[in-house]
């Protein structure tokens, strides 16, 4: 393939992962361990969901380096929260991916790598991932532009994403012979071996930078499971997205960026934040919510993912759960009074008193983004 065609393609991918976010209204460590067929949900494992020493489930060492550039960039991130919306959110519907647990025996059937907007458009490299995926009974995308969907099969450590995903309004057969909906999406990927994967689709040798986000890092690996927040315990690195990000260049672990600030002091994707190792946070008020996740930052970090019209971390979407919301419910993750979703128990209130001021950059190498 040409070499301005090549480049065409990953800058036509990179535009296609832009997330675009709503107002905030609303175990074993051995790898390829089968969950429960029933599970709705999970609690990543290192070295089973991504490797264990990825920036994933590594500990941030008390003594990491800040970045000499973190004040200016700290002072931005809180400059984006009070004009956009005043608050950081958490996505726990749209604009945020559902995950579906596939069993071992389930079915295979290939989507396509296809667009409705550019008739008859395939990329063959990103085809070849998906042409045997298995998709468990009620699979769906998430609501809100982006459309996203993670497909998990433990049994085998493969793991799928799909962006811009839909039906066709055709039928297909599947490897059990059935007659099923077909479906197609515009961008995405697929990881052979979820147990020792960085977190994040490395860049092929032909130049291909796979991944539905818009800096190839997995949807999973800062994704905050259902599972998690029942636990009230989050033992990973957290994504965020931000509405504005530097133009052209990049931080690791991020492999591509859409930033669109050119400006040598805007905030790089794939920048890591994270609260500082000596701040007591017992002795700082916040919601129970808010300090659970204000634990994963100072232990895992939070790494900048996307560009997205609010500050927004990513919960996952209750559509693969077979729960109608379990985060608004009686009894559910936001504990709102008799079940009833009112403006006190949506995520941004639940995240009140986080000490987002204190947040500090560890140090990063800022890499031109490739072309």
């Amino acid at each position: 393939m040409p070499d301005r065609t090549k480049l065409t393609l990953i800058g036509l991918a990179a535009n296609l992962a832009v997330m675009v976010a709503t107002p905030p209204v609303a175990i074993a460590e051995e790898k390829h361990i089968p969950l429960p067929p029933s599970q709705p949900s999970l609690i990543m494992r290192p070295g089973r969901e991504f490797a264990a020493d990825s920036y994933v489930h590594r500990p941030l060492p008390d003594d990491t380096q800040k970045d000499p550039r973190s004040d200016v960039w700290v002072r931005s991130f809180l400059a984006q929260v009070r004009t956009h919306y005043g608050t950081v959110a958490v996505n726990t519907e749209g604009h945020t991916p559902a995950l579906f647990i596939a069993g071992p025996d389930t079915p295979t059937v290939r989507v396509r790598a296809e667009r409705a907007a550019s008739a008859g458009w395939s990329f063959p490299p990103l085809q070849r991932q998906w042409q045997a995926v298995p998709l468990p009974e009620g699979f769906r995308a998430s609501g809100g532009t982006d459309k996203e969907a993670i497909v998990y099969q433990p049994s085998t450590g493969r793991y799928w994403e799909f962006w811009g995903l839909e039906k066709t309004g055709r039928k297909t057969a599947d490897s059990s012979g059935n007659s099923v909906d077909e479906w197609r999406a515009a961008w995405g990927g697929r990881i052979n071996d979820l147990a020792v994967n960085p977190g994040y689709f490395p860049t092929t040798v032909e130049g291909y930078a796979f991944g539905t986000t818009a800096t190839s890092l997995a949807l999973l690996a800062g994704l905050i499971t259902i599972a998690e927040q029942r636990r009230g315990v989050v033992e990973h690195a957290l994504h965020i997205a931000l509405p504005q990000t530097r133009k052209g260049h990049q931080a690791w672990p991020a492999q591509r960026t859409d930033g669109q600030i050119d400006d040598s002091e805007a905030i790089p994707q794939g920048v890591t934040f994270r609260l500082p190792a000596g701040l007591d946070l017992d002795r700082i008020p916040m919601d129970p919510y808010a300090r659970m996740l204000a634990r994963a930052a100072q232990r895992y970090g939070i790494v900048v993912r996307d560009t997205a019209g609010a500050v927004v971390l990513y919960g996952e979407n209750p559509l693969a759960s077979g729960e109608s919301d379990p985060y608004h419910a009686t009894g559910g993750i936001f504990r709102c009074p008799d079940g009833k979703a009112v403006e006190a128990c949506w995520s941004y209130n639940r995240l009140r008193g986080f000490p987002w001021e204190r947040l500090e950059a560890i140090k990063a190498a800022i890499n031109p983004a490739p072309r």
